[in-house]
């Protein structure tokens, strides 16, 4: 009983490490450029935002650097049947951000 359990354990990891699962690395605008670099199956064709297409090398590592600026500041990866949906550090500029409305006055002028 003891050597099933063992035996369906083993393959159930060697299943779950057939996946061709997607890991970011890196995900960054940067100089004008979008950088991500991240690993999945080797030799998997790996496409960025539906638009950008590359293939991971023997180890699983692939890497895009495109001029492009996410609208969302998010990409979408895909690798075969898999889909990671990046945010992209560095992406927001200054003006991106809505600043907070001024602390309220009251008649004599002071913040409440």
């Amino acid at each position: 009983m003891r050597a099933l359990m063992s035996a369906l354990l083993l393959l159930a990891a060697i299943a779950s490490a057939a996946r061709a699962e997607i890991r970011i690395d890196e995900s960054r605008y940067v100089d004008g450029k979008l950088v991500i670099r991240g690993e999945t199956a080797p030799r998997r064709t790996v496409t960025l935002d539906d638009r950008f297409t590359t293939t991971s090398d023997a180890d699983g590592t692939f890497a895009f650097s495109v001029n492009e600026k996410p609208f969302t500041c998010m990409s979408e990866i895909r690798a075969g049947n898999d889909v990671y949906s990046a945010v992209i550090a560095g992406c927001l500029d200054a003006g991106d951000v809505e600043r907070p409305p001024p602390a309220e006055q009251s008649a004599t002028g002071a913040a409440r």
